[in-house]
């Protein structure tokens, strides 16, 4: 009995040991990739910043572009002022979450578009294979679209709005939890933009599918009951767009029949970020040097 026991300890320690090395070394790889990710940022922000004209020229055509959005939902409200029992302010509640949530994407992780051509095409992938860090680090860290600020700052603007008209009451906790849901939201668009722009390393694709999928995440600026029971169905569970505007944004509206998908973001951007992680993978090894 002794023997047992005294084996079964031994087992116990050898494993809490492991796991213990394992995590030391993970968050020592984190750590790293944190590191180097802030000196990469620096790097894009003094570069893009070198140009300021050129900056700010696409600061505000971006700014024009977003508002020419927010004009339609104002004059769209301005027939309607209903829609399936969706009131004017909530929707623009939504739909600035979802700017804000697209924005961040776009700030942080839009350099992934530029993967058929800039990388694939043009065999740049080539030159990040023989570095000693991640090719998908190095893509979207590559270049920070500083610009696409422009749609963060115009979806806090219209939300913020919004929450105001609705005299909504958003606490700290409450603004740290729109925060978090904020964040995955974003992590959702990540992960299924990367599953879509990895099918490059098969098809040499030039875009036509990442416009495919920017038309369909225009839906997600709308309440998602507005639409039929397919649209519905397609935005929650296949792609789950609906994940990174409506049902987080909900949460703040008192609509509490949706409490529980809200509080379902986090596991939605795990999800996707699965995806998009293992898509990237099987991209890389079945990617071939264009040999130029």
């Amino acid at each position: 009995m002794e023997d047992r026991i005294g084996i079964l300890a031994a087992v116990v320690l050898s494993v809490i040991t492991v796991l213990s090395v394992f995590q030391t070394v993970l968050m020592r790889r984190i750590t790293f990739y944190i590191q180097l990710y802030g000196a990469y940022l620096a790097n894009s922000v003094k570069s893009r910043l070198s140009y300021r004209e050129d900056f700010w020229a696409g600061f505000f055509a971006n700014l024009m572009v977003q508002l020419i959005g927010v004009l339609f939902v104002a004059a769209l409200f301005s027939r309607v002022p209903v829609i399936k029992g969706w009131g004017r302010y909530e929707v623009f509640f939504i739909y600035g979450f979802s700017q804000m949530s697209l924005g961040l994407f776009f700030v942080l992780f839009s350099n992934l578009f530029a993967l058929s051509e800039k990388y694939v095409v043009e065999g740049n992938f080539d030159r990040l294979l023989l570095r000693p860090l991640g090719s998908f680090f190095q893509v979207v860290t590559e270049r920070v679209h500083l610009e696409e600020a422009a749609t963060v700052i115009l979806g806090l603007a219209m939300a913020g709005w919004a929450a105001g008209k609705m005299r909504l009451d958003l606490g700290p906790g409450q603004i740290a939890l729109a925060a978090s849901l904020l964040v995955c939201a974003s992590l959702v668009h990540l992960g299924i933009f990367t599953v879509m722009v990895s099918l490059t390393f098969w098809f040499r694709d030039r875009g036509s599918l990442v416009s495919v999928m920017l038309n369909l995440a225009s839906f997600s600026k709308y309440p998602t009951p507005v639409f039929g029971p397919e649209i519905r169905l397609l935005l929650s569970w296949v792609v789950p767009f609906a994940f990174t505007a409506f049902y987080p944004a909900a949460r703040f509206l008192n609509r509490h029949q949706y409490d529980a998908l809200a509080l379902l973001t986090p596991l939605a951007a795990l999800a996707a970020v699965a995806a998009g992680g293992l898509m990237w993978r099987l991209g890389v090894r079945a990617y071939e040097s264009t040999g130029s």
